[in-house]
This record gives structure tokens, sequence and C-alpha cells, in this order.
């Protein structure tokens, strides 16, 4: 972990039989896929890489304009899920940017009086399934904050904020919209907060005790579990969530064993594997998740190699394809998704080249009703 400011044909093959599994799911919903978008923050030069995600061959393209200027050493970044708005905290401007998102090339335009002054050291921010709120987490005030996010895309304090415990980093918003946790890196533990959505009022519901340093948390797409990786103890926390209280249960069998500093956590869309970009080992560590238990299980072929010091990983929003950002190396390495049993092969082009070290990603799916 960087203190404050400084730190922070078998492709072919997998790729159809992806596709193929992909076609033969039944419909979600009456939206269908229009395009994706993939945004890396980038630590060191101080600005957001947008890429164009290829459905077929999960390659990235850099939109127009790209890369698209932040504030001072940008840490994290998020987007509504109706994918009309992007955020970005600035860990060395105590500000989030805001960007609006052109949905016919994936180009951003500043929001009005953007960036938005937030208060020191800004690190994680998470926004609401409804686009209604943004919260971000402040590591040296032992903060939580709620925002609201007002119908152009500008941010306004809502006055609401809630302790945490030492050092937070990430924040995550439960699916339903009404759960947040937070991960505190000095404390070794989460706490867990019930959320109004109509206030954006933050409540305190209960901490759970994790390995040493944990930085990340995932749910899994239905909310019924939560992994963390632990960076000062090289292993996964998993937790059973409670749905009406938000109280965490660690399960069975945890902590798991990942690589070597553990930094980034990611479920897939589908709720069946974990993904885990590992700091000092330079790779990916891949499990598949029991659906009963929650329980882990390394998949076969584990761990996947990746490029210098890994800080981030996501799965996009079809299933197909996993991207790591690698901050050491300033690239995004892209992997294809065995949709059988979770096992990755790097895409042909792989790796892609970011700004100067890439810190946060996040996936951007546009739909068309």
């Amino acid at each position: 972990m960087m203190p404050s400011i400084v730190r922070r044909c078998a492709f072919v093959l997998t790729t159809l039989v992806a596709l193929c599994a992909q076609a033969a799911q039944p419909p979600q919903s009456s939206a269908r896929l229009n395009s994706e978008f993939i945004y890396s923050a980038n630590q060191i030069s101080h600005d957001l890489s947008v890429f164009r995600l290829d459905p077929v061959t999960g390659t990235l393209q850099a939109v127009p304009g790209s890369p698209f200027k932040t504030g001072d050493y940008p840490v994290s970044v998020t987007v509504t899920k109706d994918g009309r708005f992007v955020y970005v905290t600035n860990q060395g401007s105590r500000s989030v940017s805001g960007f609006r998102v052109n949905p016919d090339d994936g180009s951003l335009t500043p929001l009005p009086d953007s960036p938005y002054i937030v208060g020191d050291y800004p690190d994680a921010i998470a926004v609401t399934p409804d686009g209604r709120f943004a919260l971000v987490t402040f590591e040296d005030n032992n903060l939580l904050r709620s925002f609201r996010i007002r119908p152009d895309g500008s941010l306004q304090a809502t006055g609401f904020q809630a302790d945490t415990g030492e050092h937070p980093i990430s924040v995550t918003v439960s699916h339903d919209g009404r759960q947040v946790f937070v991960a505190n890196f000095n404390e070794a533990s989460i706490d867990a907060y019930l959320f109004d959505p109509h206030s954006g009022e933050i409540q305190p519901a209960g901490r759970a005790k994790t390995d040493d340093n944990p930085i990340y948390i995932a749910l899994s797409p239905d909310d019924r579990f939560a992994y963390v990786s632990n960076y000062g103890s090289t292993t996964v926390s998993a937790f059973r969530v409670d749905a009406t209280s938000a109280r965490l249960s660690e399960l069975p069998g945890s902590p798991y064993l990942a690589g070597g500093k553990p930094y980034s956590v990611t479920v897939d869309p589908r709720g069946r594997f974990v993904y885990v970009a590992n700091w000092i080992t330079h790779d990916v560590t891949a499990f598949r998740i029991d659906p009963d238990s929650g329980r882990l299980s390394e998949i076969e072929g584990s761990p996947y190699a990746v490029e210098w010091f890994p800080y981030a990983v996501v799965v996009d929003a079809t299933d197909h394809f996993v991207y790591v950002a690698n901050n050491g190396s300033s690239t995004i390495t892209a992997f294809a998704m065995n949709p059988e049993n979770g096992a990755l092969t790097e895409l042909e082009g792989s790796p892609f080249v970011t700004g100067l070290g890439p810190y946060s990603l996040t996936i951007n799916a546009l739909a068309s009703h």
C-alpha cells in the first residue's frame, strides 16, 4: 500500500464458447447491451483513460479524446447504472471529477461545476443503483459521506456522514441500494451500514473482523455474500450478509489463500466466480463460488500472470472478459473467461496501454431498449 498522494486458435475457441453460452441464457430484461466502455483512473498521469470494448474479441480501443483530465492523483472511478455519469475521486485535489458520457462514441464532457470539492483525501467512491447518491470514503478523517446526484449529474453534499474504522479504503453499495460496506485498512475490519435511499442518511449496522489490511469488498449479485481482499495477509475473507440488518457472518473455511498482497477483488455478474488481483506476485487468483454456501475453491490453472503491480480487476457486463489494471507497467491485461469453469486465457493484443499508474477500473454497460 502506498502513502496518501504518492500511493495509491485457443483464444478464438474460448471466445466462441463464451458467446454461445451467453446466447443460450434467457434474457434478463427488456434492455439489450448497446456498447461497453472501460474506465481507468490513472494515478500518476492525473487522467482517465476510456476504452470501448469489442463485444466479440474483448480487445480495447481508446475513445475520441481519451485520456480525459481529472484532478491530482485520481484513485477511484465509478459510473451510474444508467451509464450517463462517471465520477473520479482526486486524492491530491480534495475533489471529485464528474463527467457526462456521450453514448454514441463514449467520449466524456465535464459536468457543471466539476470538479467538486468534497474534503481531505477522498479515497473510494460508489454510486447507489438508482443513481441518486454517491458515497465517498475519507481515509485520513475516518469518515464516510453521502452526496446527492442532481438530475444534471452534479454533486451536492447531503450533510450525512458516518464514522468508520481507521483508514477506510473502499466503499461498496449493495445491489438493492440499502446496505453499504467499508473496508478499514488499519483496523482489519469491515463496517456495515444501513442506507436511506430517500435522504442519503447512513446508519452504522455493525463491524466484522478480517485478516490484516482489508482493501476492497465485492458482493455477489444477490447480495448474499461479501468477499474482501486482505492486502496484509495474502487472503480473501468471505461473509454471509444478512438481508435485513447488513450483519456480516464469516463463512466456514474463510479466509481463503490468494496470492501475495491481494489488492482488488471482484465477483462476475452471474455470481459464479471471484477474481483477485495480487499486487506483489503480479497475478490473478481465480475461485469458484459454491452457490449454496458461498465458499470458495480455487480454479484449476489459477493464478494467471499479469504485468507489474496489479491494482484492480473487473469483469465485463456480458460475463465474457476479465480486465486487470497494472499500476507498475501502465497497462491493462485482458482475458477471455471460460463460461463453464471460470478459467482465463489472455486475449490477443493484450496488454493495452493506459495512462501512467492505472489504479482503479470500472465498466460502463450502456443499454438500448
